[in-house]
């Protein structure tokens, strides 16, 4: 350890009337010391920095896990604010416990051991960070919070109203104050026969509505009204509500947690509402959003609502986004269809054919392409489109659209292939059993659909999951695609072939 740090040690130690702060200073000014010290002192940049207090010494003991650092904790902020610095809730959450003794001690403990909470939630420390000190807060165990503001484990009201007012936000419980109402009020709105109408009335009647702010209002143990399952029953309504006025819940909403509770995505889970959360309406213009929040839905909260599901959802989402680009019955040709009418943050493009809207739109789109004379084609459908990265044949199908694809298929006069039908999506399913999963294989094995291509039939039934097999008499269909076939040939056979130009007769 160089000087320079034995010196701030000793300086620390003192500051924090450590009981070794003696022992401290007499080895930072100790003969074997006394090069490094001078080098120190000429070092400009020699100053106390946030870091050099969560140093630990060197048997890796912290020394400012003392009452005398809570004692001194203003002039501790007073130094770290100089050094252009200020304590984050990382700080008092992270281990202090020395190395022989990994307890998951925090700077939290400690004030809480030492008496320092009264401290450290105060607005020197936190101005302009409120939610970051409400999380910290929400640590603290409720007996200990209880002692500290005499507030039923809340924060003081005063110094939320202050911080708050310095980051130029209104306090929640302000506001429904002045419509007569408290937080308990907003809470009771949603327990078992709470009365949520009866609320929003109130609020409209003085001007107000169900805020974002009013409904993630935590109570003593740092739950939501959304811990509630009306809340959830009625949530749709709320989004409703909190749109008209501007506002809507953020992926930080989902995922802010209060303490050690549930966050509001996870309760979500527990009420089996995933659903309504991840509702494409609730994410159009939204998709990176809404694939970040997925992205913090544990594996575990999948069985009630499944990938497959979120991937039904932003499709849905992702064709809101982007159809209002493209007008599906007045294009100007056919290369409007298929090139890229947007791409997603991963620079994947997203084609119009891609989007459910063309499918639900498809009478309109054929009208149009016959008045330009153009006609779309399986390749065409082969093309990937979007952040699922599925081919436009795929997700036709995905949208209930098979039967369409088969018009474009037997306009463009080419088939649909046994690839096709065994090409898979992100998670591995195939075309084929999406459509068996559909209840639509008598629409894959129609016997005219393989004139010509018995063998590729045959193959593609022993893909067919034998559950899903008493869907097709299979053995019905191969008679009559072998029929098929054979009159397919005969037809080909007996085409008449263009007559020869005879010799040309003199004076003609």
């Amino acid at each position: 350890m160089t000087g320079g740090r034995y010196i701030k040690q000793a300086i620390i130690a003192a500051l924090c009337e450590h009981p070794d702060k003696e022992a401290y200073a007499k080895r930072a000014f100790s003969g074997d010391n006394l090069a490094p010290l001078m080098d120190a002192l000429a070092d400009e940049k020699n100053k106390l920095t946030k870091e050099d207090f969560f140093t630990p010494d060197d048997q890796g003991k912290m020394i400012i896990d003392t009452a005398g650092f809570w004692k001194n904790f203003d002039k501790v902020q007073e130094i770290i604010a100089k050094a252009g610095d200020s304590f984050r809730m990382d700080d008092f959450t992270r281990s202090i416990s020395p190395p022989d003794r990994d307890d998951g001690r925090t700077m939290l403990d400690s004030a809480r051991q030492h008496g320092g909470l009264a401290k450290l939630f105060s607005e020197p420390v936190w101005k302009g960070r409120f939610d970051e000190m409400e999380r910290l807060w929400f640590r603290v165990p409720v007996p200990a919070r209880r002692d500290v503001f005499r507030n039923d484990g809340l924060l003081d009201p005063n110094l939320k109203r202050d911080l708050l007012a310095a980051e130029g936000r209104d306090m929640p419980e302000d506001k429904l104050a002045a419509a007569g109402l408290n937080a308990g009020d907003v809470r009771n709105a949603f327990v078992e026969r709470g009365n949520y109408e009866d609320l929003t009335r109130k609020l409209a009647a003085a001007g107000d509505y169900l805020r974002k702010d009013y409904l993630l209002l935590p109570d003593s143990s740092g739950d939501t009204v959304f811990y509630y399952q009306n809340a959830w029953d009625k949530y749709g309504e709320i989004s409703k509500d909190l749109k008209a006025h501007g506002e809507q819940l953020e992926v930080a909403d989902f995922i802010r947690q209060l303490g050690y509770l549930p966050n509001v995505l996870n309760r979500a889970a527990e009420r089996k509402a995933l659903d309504k959360v991840f509702k494409s309406d609730e994410w159009v213009d939204r998709l990176p959003e809404m694939l970040e929040l997925w992205s913090h839905v544990r594996d575990g909260w999948k069985s009630s609502f499944p990938a497959k599901e979120f991937d039904a959802a932003y499709a849905d989402a992702e064709s809101k986004t982007y159809a209002k680009l493209v007008d599906f019955a007045k294009f100007e040709n056919k290369s409007v269809l298929v090139s890229p009418v947007g791409e997603n943050d991963a620079g994947k493009p997203v084609l119009p054919l891609g989007l459910r809207a063309f499918w639900e739109n498809f009478s309109e789109v054929q009208a149009r392409l016959n008045e330009t004379g153009e006609k779309l084609t399986v390749a065409d459908l082969r093309n990937q489109s979007g952040e699922m990265e599925n081919s436009c044949l795929m997700s036709a199908v995905k949208f209930g659209h098979f039967e369409k694809v088969m018009d474009i298929s037997r306009n463009a006069g080419e088939a649909v292939t046994l690839d096709d039908f065994l090409s898979k999506d992100r998670h591995g399913n195939t075309m084929l059993n999406i459509l068996a999963e559909r209840n639509q294989l008598t629409q894959v094995f129609k016997p005219e659909l393989w004139a010509g291509r018995v063998a590729d039939m045959k193959t593609l039934w022993t893909h067919v999951r034998i559950n899903d097999r008493s869907q097709v008499d299979f053995q019905q269909v191969e008679v009559a695609a072998k029929q098929a076939t054979l009159q397919m040939q005969v037809k080909d056979r007996f085409k008449l072939k263009p007559k020869k130009a005879g010799p040309k007769q003199p004076g003609l």
